[in-house]
């Protein structure tokens, strides 16, 4: 009886691991933010998605596939997170929608400011395809929708975002 080895999956190694998180973490960042408009919320979805990362790295067969996998642990993250918020409103951001005195509150909007003011079904989509470069497919997993929806969802976000930087 021969023993077979099977050498290490790159992604199983931890120093392989920590390179994809590096190289990936102004996306995932992004991709937080996108979905839980909150800078501190955001901080740690991502470090809870690393971590459920890092426990399950060893489902990930296909290192090219690494980007998309950690944004899907992280867009789950961010839901469960953004489901389990009390329903409170910080005054903080009330402060920040509401228009201050004798300013205008389209003055200085720039694109990654009204990309943050969409709606939250079209920020996520927006994001991940023009910040992130990630395909429709891809988009289509990490969102758990269809492709023609993530399609239908960029072309109203694109076009939101042409209102609103015309009206600025």
């Amino acid at each position: 009886m021969t023993m077979h080895t099977t050498a290490m999956s790159p992604i199983l190694e931890k120093e392989a691991f920590c390179r994809q998180i590096l190289q990936h973490q102004d996306a995932m960042f992004r991709t937080a933010k996108a979905i839980l408009r909150n800078d501190q919320d955001a901080e740690d979805a991502v470090q809870e998605a690393i971590c459920a990362a890092y426990t399950a790295r060893a489902t990930l067969r296909e290192m090219d596939k690494c980007k998309p996998w950690l944004l899907r642990i992280l867009a789950n993250r961010c839901y469960d997170m953004y489901r389990k918020r009390k329903q409170t409103v910080d005054l903080a951001q009330v402060q920040e929608i509401l228009p201050a005195g004798e300013t205008d509150p389209t003055e200085g909007l720039a694109l990654w400011q009204a990309v943050m003011a969409l709606d939250d079904t079209l920020r996520a989509p927006v994001t991940l395809f023009y910040y992130d470069g990630l395909s429709v497919r891809e988009i289509s997993e990490i969102l758990g929708i269809s492709q023609p929806a993530v399609k239908t969802r960029l072309s109203r976000g694109r076009e939101r975002l042409r209102r609103m930087l015309r009206e600025e």
